[in-house]
């Protein structure tokens, strides 16, 4: 069983400014609030737990950036989750898109916690893709 949330988010700026902020995990990582705390392990692999009321789910993922518009990562070890941020063109600038999806196992309690896990998730995406496009906007 998993639960995902999708959110975007237009930024005022040049797909060029916009994606140096949003594909570097050293500058993006801080802005997530639904991060918990994360730590890099290696160039890329990072130690990351999210916030998910007031336990921290995660482990170690696996970051990539497949172009110089995408950062994603994938989980290899602990609570399976992956992620995905895409920025794109927009007649106002850019446009920042993110996937945030998070696979518990079990059955009836997997499904409940994924349950009251997604409203959290999806609060803690639009956070921080909110505090992404103010700083890109105005500066940190």
């Amino acid at each position: 069983m998993s639960t995902s949330v999708t959110w975007a988010v237009v930024v005022r700026r040049p797909v060029a400014e916009v994606a140096a902020v949003a594909t570097d995990p050293e500058r993006l990582m801080p802005m997530l609030s639904g991060i918990g705390r994360s730590g890099q392990v290696t160039e890329q692999e990072y130690d990351m737990f999210l916030d998910v009321g007031t336990i921290h789910v995660g482990g170690r993922v696996a970051v990539s950036t497949p172009d110089a518009h995408t950062l994603s990562w994938r989980s290899i070890r602990g609570t399976e989750n992956d992620f995905e941020l895409r920025v794109t063109e927009h007649p106002d600038g850019s446009l920042v898109s993110a996937t945030l999806r998070l696979r518990l196992h079990g059955l009836v309690m997997a499904r409940v916690s994924e349950f009251l896990a997604r409203g959290i998730m999806s609060r803690h995406l639009i956070a921080g893709l909110e505090q992404l496009r103010h700083d890109v906007e105005h500066g940190s």
